[in-house]
């Protein structure tokens, strides 16, 4: 959690413009609450494995594969931000509180590795973009999520309904998310580089 919590300000810094902005502040906090959340997402994820046969009959294959992209990333940083918080702790000496500075993310950042993982996590981040922007131009499946409400809540899987609702407002209200999507890539290409870059000589 104090991983989650330093990446989310790291995030928030890097981006406060688009928070600013009328018109990408809804997919801004999308991206910060829903798929860099300092929430424990668990319950979400067992939602989808639960009702994956369920949604197939009634999603169209754009939701699917928006939901597949999702459930990657996750999965993909959930495994990553593990490896980060086993080094920062192993690197803390064993202080209770777990102090997380811009040296220390650095540093936990070029040890753990992962380069090819980053980058795919990076791509996974525009594909999902790409994704949630394709869905917010299918007029009908406004009326389909909204159809769903009392079903999914019936069946449990609320958290489940409001990612994709969430996803599908937040991007329709950009009315074209292109210009989003390219800024957080780059910059988050950016960052990365950056941090790799670190302490190599010139």
């Amino acid at each position: 959690m104090a991983l989650r919590r330093y990446q989310q300000m790291r995030l928030k810094s890097t981006h406060s413009d688009l928070l600013e902005s009328k018109r990408y502040a809804p997919a801004t906090q999308f991206f910060l609450t829903e798929l860099y959340s300092t929430e424990d997402l668990t319950q979400r994820d067992a939602d989808i494995e639960r009702v994956i046969k369920v949604l197939v009959k009634f999603l169209p294959d754009n939701a699917l594969k928006t939901l597949a992209t999702a459930l990657e990333m996750d999965a993909l940083s959930e495994r990553l931000d593990g490896e980060m918080a086993s080094e920062l702790r192993a690197a803390s000496a064993g202080r209770s509180a777990l102090t997380i500075t811009e040296q220390s993310y650095a540093r936990a950042y070029r040890c753990v590795g992962q380069f090819d993982a980053r980058q795919h996590q990076i791509n996974l981040t525009e594909q999902l973009g790409y994704s949630l922007d394709k869905l917010s131009r299918l007029p009908l499946l406004l009326g389909l999520l909204r159809m769903m409400r009392l079903p999914a809540s019936a069946a449990g899987v609320a958290g489940l309904h409001e990612f994709l609702e969430a996803g599908y407002s937040a991007f329709k209200k950009m009315n074209g998310g292109g210009e989003f999507i390219k800024a957080i890539v780059e910059r988050e290409q950016a960052e990365h580089e950056r941090l790799i870059s670190i302490d190599k000589p010139n």
